[in-house]
């Protein structure tokens, strides 16, 4: 398996911003254009796939995918040039998991994250006149949607939603997807278990 993390610094690898743009679209030539890059040269492309934004539009993190008759790899790519890649061979995976996190958590985390500029309003009004409670609250409402991409990032951190593929001898590959694209993620999980097996059958690996 392979693993690699690049970030904006001189000789890094980099993704032009029109590919990207072009790869949210689910653009299956620009996506196969970013991966081609990490493969050599004699290795087929047989699935590309676009899976997601994690977060927010603008913050977040969008998640690629590709299969080839070799591996399975993804791309995360950041904010600020940061790209992440991950790869695993064919013949290395053990098992995979497709993962569709309850809502209820997530709503009640944003919930949570909401009730503070209106509970400092209820709080605050005894000590301060409407309008000054009114400002701290609106304040605290600016602040609390800063922070919603981090906590809608954070929560998936720990609650996952897509593909978990388990590598022998490696680190796991999870491949993030929006619960509106598991169907895609559910046929790329489905044509990697088909792909597998002919890799095995070519390769007479157990």
């Amino acid at each position: 398996m392979t693993t690699l993390t690049s970030n904006n610094q001189q000789k890094d690898i980099r993704i032009s911003s029109s590919i990207i743009q072009q790869a949210i679209q689910d653009n299956p030539d620009a996506i196969a254009t970013m991966f081609q890059q990490f493969l050599p040269e004699n290795e087929s492309i047989h699935l590309v796939q676009y899976l997601g934004l994690q977060g927010l539009w603008g913050f977040g993190t969008h998640e690629f995918a590709c299969l080839t008759d070799r591996r399975i790899a993804d791309i995360t790519v950041g904010r600020f040039g940061k790209i992440n890649y991950q790869d695993g061979y064919l013949e290395h995976i053990n098992s995979s998991y497709i993962f569709q996190p309850s809502k209820l958590k997530l709503y009640i985390t944003v919930g949570i994250l909401f009730s503070f500029p209106l509970l400092s309003l209820i709080s605050l009004l005894p000590l301060f006149q409407f309008f000054g409670a009114f400002l701290i609250a609106l304040i605290l409402f600016g602040v609390s949607l800063l922070l919603l991409p981090l906590v809608v990032q954070w929560y998936y951190r720990f609650n996952k939603c897509g593909i978990v593929i388990a590598v022998r001898g490696g680190i796991p590959i999870y491949i993030f997807t929006n619960r509106k694209l598991l169907t895609r993620a559910n046929t790329l999980c489905r044509q990697m278990t088909i792909s597998r097996e002919e890799r095995i059958k070519l390769r007479g690996v157990v």
